[in-house]
């Protein structure tokens, strides 16, 4: 399975702050939205919650809260691990969309 990170990073080395953008970039949110549209989305809860589901996306969400949702869309996971495990078997791409502890698991393994 193809792993694909995604990630925005201000000239200080944030990629956000809760649910606020720390820059504004003409066309960032329609690239994003181009780049990830039918394609799972590994994200943290913070960063789902704080994004919403998109329409015309699924979405595997790592939390070790009691998180749930009804949306058909999205799968919950209690570590990366075990979502990367579950999605290798329904897909062969995947787009890493944050949050930074998400990022830094993935990139220190």
């Amino acid at each position: 399975m193809k792993l694909s990170l995604m990630v925005a990073i201000s000239k200080n080395g944030v990629i956000g702050n809760g649910p606020d953008i720390p820059w504004s970039a003409k066309g960032e949110q329609l690239l994003f939205k181009a780049i990830t549209y039918n394609q799972w989305l590994l994200v943290g809860r913070k960063t789902f919650e704080s994004m919403g589901a998109l329409p015309n996306r699924k979405y595997a969400v790592v939390t070790r809260s009691s998180f749930t949702s009804d949306n058909e869309n999205v799968l919950i996971f209690p570590s990366i691990k075990d979502a990367l495990t579950n999605l290798k078997k329904i897909t062969d791409h995947v787009i890493v969309s944050g949050g930074g502890e998400i990022y830094k698991s993935l990139i220190d393994q």
